[in-house]
């Protein structure tokens, strides 16, 4: 009789262990599923390529014009403090052309901040050389962004300069001027917490 009991306390001692196991090998594949469930979802609100190539699509299609950049359409384009941020140029060449695009002037800057800081320090390249063929409708990135953690939110426009050199010019023609604007907003929080 005692060895029956001293068998059924260990075997429902193992079935314990075994309930537990399973439980929180369950309860952190859940919590794995969960959190790529919702990186990916927000993870979709800040797919950036596909936004890029739309969105100079769609600017392309607002305006006649043969250069569109990100930021030109009529909303402000969101860009976030802390991180890597590209700001790209689409291009509808008629002829194989070289384009040079540079930012001449920061027009606007969040609170506390003034334009010179933006220019040295947030910039990281200003502008670009780039030579576009007829057809080719890849997004061409021209000015590249590292805004600090700590930076206020709020406006950010920059004014670019574009102008071009097509076939077998040997200068640039008078440059054409075209307005950025941007708006500094931080990730959200459960993004930033849990992705």
């Amino acid at each position: 009789m005692m060895m029956r009991s001293r068998r059924a306390a260990l075997e429902l001692s193992v079935s314990t262990i075994v309930v537990i196991v399973l439980g929180v090998t369950m309860l952190i594949i859940g919590m794995v599923l969960v959190r790529n469930i919702m990186c990916g979802a927000l993870g979709l609100t800040g797919d950036i390529n596909s936004k890029v190539k739309s969105e100079i699509t769609r600017l392309f299609g607002a305006s006649e014009g043969e250069v569109a950049c990100l930021g030109s359409g009529s909303d402000p384009i969101q860009i976030t403090p802390g991180e890597f941020n590209t700001i790209y140029c689409g291009i509808n060449a008629k002829v194989p052309t070289t384009y040079k695009i540079e930012l001449v002037n920061v027009s606007l800057t969040p609170p506390g901040v003034d334009s010179n800081t933006v220019k040295t320090n947030w910039v990281l390249t200003a502008g670009e050389t780039v030579s576009v063929q007829p057809g080719d409708k890849s997004p061409q990135k021209v000015i590249r962004l590292q805004i600090p953690e700590n930076a206020p939110e709020g406006p950010l426009a920059f004014k670019l300069e574009i102008s071009k050199k097509e076939g077998a010019q040997t200068s640039f023609t008078r440059p054409i001027t075209q307005a950025l604007d941007f708006e500094i907003k931080r990730v959200g929080l459960v993004k930033s917490s849990v992705c």
